[in-house]
């Protein structure tokens, strides 16, 4: 399921995928255009499901399983990346807590929703085009 591919535009947190997608040990999945579909039906089992039609591209980044140097340089790219976004909150999840970031693309609507979760090294990307109202049910 997790198959390299090169995104289109790119935010900070993509431009971190991109670049550590190809790391040994590091698992990832873009989805965009017709994979969205696939997608689309994992995300609508999830908490973000309330905004799944909204995505029009996902891209996850496992890093558990890379070497502590890997994992240390990609902490300290992420951390920079996400100076650009501002910080949503943060979520308990079946698979622990979560940290969620939001890149605006005005006042009112949000063009990417970051997901990192630190005990797993996963980073999840879902770009698209969300209102503050849509993102206010993931709360719930």
């Amino acid at each position: 399921m997790f198959l390299p591919a090169v995104m289109s535009a790119q935010t900070p947190v993509e431009e971190v995928i991109v670049k550590y997608s190809d790391v040994k040990g590091a698992r990832n999945f873009i989805a965009k255009g017709g994979r969205m579909a696939l997608a689309r039906s994992i995300l609508d089992r999830t908490p973000v499901a309330p905004v799944s039609d909204d995505v029009e591209e996902l891209a996850v980044l496992k890093m558990m399983n890379v070497s502590q140097e890997s994992k240390e340089s990609f902490l300290n790219d992420l951390t920079d990346a996400l100076k650009s976004y501002d910080y949503y909150g943060r979520q308990e999840t079946k698979n622990g807590t979560v940290d969620i970031y939001v890149l605006k693309k005005t006042e009112d609507t949000v063009e990417e929703l970051v997901i990192y979760n630190a005990g797993i090294y996963s980073l999840n990307s879902l770009y698209g085009n969300f209102t503050a109202e849509s993102l206010l049910r993931l709360r719930k």
